[in-house]
């Protein structure tokens, strides 16, 4: 097998995709959530809005707060695009999460579907995922039919989901879609609303060619990404049928791969571990790390031709 680096050397910036300000339905003002970011060592950050006709929870425009930009930290046009149609969802709207939007992007229809609004953000360039699968009990027809029509990514951890009601997760949506074979990204996020309480509990960290939106969301499209809620991956590498992990300090580290495959080192302190794939290549793989207060992070999957 030839060397593949799952994770590539050189700058990475660490930033929130999701999050939400008194322009729609949070507590803190745009510049307030700017500062808060910026104050707990982040690079970016994104005022995703709800964007949608019920003024009571939704912004009517999408937010540029692009002039509070600087060298060392910016924030991303972006929204949490609604639209009619979602099943398990007390107002019936589908919730999409578009980061990169342009600012005139237009509002969905009260016929447009969700598969069709993702199909429209993604042709006006924004980078597309899936938020909170679990939070709103995604049907696996739901999340198949946008990922189908091009999303990008699924949040495998939402924050204030996962302390607010025990709803973060969405690691179930991203196993269906990848044993599919829809090869999306795996995003953790905020969704922050009120930073002090529910901010800084998951991030992704992006190795972009600078610190730019057009730089950040040609990143994320490549998916030369990781996510996390805090543990540090440092390098991992495939050769030879092995897997080898370099990372902050953790208790464990786990490959996990298709048909439930998985296989964990224990440890106090692990820095490193390996894993032997053996001859029977799995069709993808991703790597877990947990850390002694249980905060993990993940890699992006890696796909695997059945080839020694």
């Amino acid at each position: 097998m030839t060397a593949i680096s799952i994770l590539s050397e050189g700058r990475y910036y660490r930033g929130n995709l999701h999050g939400h300000s008194t322009s729609s339905d949070g507590r803190d003002s745009p510049g307030e959530v700017i500062r808060l970011y910026r104050q707990a060592g982040y690079d970016f950050t994104c005022l995703s809005e709800h964007y949608w006709s019920n003024t009571r929870f939704c912004a009517q425009s999408i937010i540029d707060m692009q002039d509070h930009n600087s060298d060392d930290f910016i924030t991303i046009l972006s929204a949490e695009l609604h639209c009619h149609g979602k099943r398990y969802d007390r107002d019936g709207l589908w919730h999409i999460l578009a980061n990169g939007l342009p600012a005139d992007f237009p509002m969905a229809s009260d016929d447009e579907t969700g598969p069709q609004l993702v199909r429209r953000a993604v042709d006006a360039g924004a980078y597309v995922s899936i938020p909170h699968p679990e939070w709103y009990t995604l049907g696996d027809d739901e999340a198949l039919s946008l990922a189908a029509a091009g999303a990008h990514g699924v949040e495998i951890y939402n924050h204030s989901s996962a302390i607010a009601v025990a709803r973060g997760g969405g690691t179930a949506t991203i196993d269906l879609l990848h044993h599919e074979g829809h090869r999306v990204h795996i995003l953790a996020t905020d969704d922050s609303h009120h930073i002090a309480k529910d901010g800084c509990g998951g991030w992704v960290m992006v190795r972009a060619a600078s610190l730019t939106p057009a730089s950040i969301i040609t990143a994320l499209k490549a998916g030369d990404f990781y996510a996390s809620c805090g543990p540090e991956f440092a390098a991992v590498t495939l050769r030879d049928g092995s897997v080898d992990v370099t990372c902050s300090a953790v208790q464990r580290v786990i490959l996990a791969a298709d048909n439930h495959r998985a296989d964990c080192v224990h440890g106090d302190g692990l820095t490193s571990a390996s894993f032997d794939l053996g001859d029977d290549l799995p069709a993808f793989l991703r790597i877990i790390i947990i850390d002694a207060q249980g905060r993990p992070a993940w890699t992006n999957a890696v796909w695997l031709d059945h080839t020694s």
